[in-house]
């Protein structure tokens, strides 16, 4: 690996982890980051779906139609969250809300019906199913509580990743396939 590479990914990663902190230190920083990201996912996914629409002779007329009603109501859907941040980190809350309940939901029935898992991986399931949806209703009623943790996932996915990219830097060579070498050998 040269060793540009192995610099940039120690510097991206210093950066990577100085973000993580900064989020951890100001939270207010990190809801305008969850907001930021929303927006912008929604500007390359509304200006795909038109180009796409516009472009893309090779896809049946209704299709292409459609991608470029989508595309538009992706960028609308933007102008919003940037104007009011507030639907947008409803809409990340509901989200959050949505996974969790059907993750409870598919562990309880994994648990219910896996008849040929072992007893405690299928206790196991159930308790996490449980949890899963007694955190989804938490986090429906009390909004604050599911913005913190998104945020305290926000800065913990951050530090990970500087980790990571500081450590792949340092030793020269990819960390993430070596591990999953490692787990196929297992």
């Amino acid at each position: 690996m040269p060793s540009w590479v192995r610099a940039a990914e120690i510097i991206l990663g210093l950066v990577s982890l100085v973000a993580g902190l900064l989020v951890v230190a100001y939270p207010g920083l990190a809801f305008f980051t969850l907001v930021a990201i929303l927006a912008v996912g929604l500007i390359f996914l509304g200006s795909r779906d038109i180009v796409l629409g516009t472009m893309g002779t090779f896809l049946p007329r209704w299709l292409r139609a459609s991608d470029i009603v989508f595309g538009v109501l992706a960028f609308v859907l933007s102008v919003i969250v940037l104007a009011s941040p507030g639907v947008a980190v409803a809409t990340l809350v509901i989200f959050l809300y949505f996974a969790l309940f059907v993750r409870g939901v598919a562990a309880l029935t994994m648990a219910r019906a896996g008849k040929m898992f072992p007893t405690r991986l299928r206790a196991g399931s159930g308790i996490v199913g449980v949890l899963s949806i007694v955190l989804a209703v938490i986090f429906l009623a009390f909004p604050p509580l599911a913005i913190g943790t998104l945020i305290f996932l926000l800065s913990i996915g951050l530090l990970f990743v500087g980790i990571e990219a500081i450590a792949a830097g340092v030793v020269g060579r990819e960390i993430v396939p070596v591990i999953g070498s490692v787990q196929s050998k297992i």
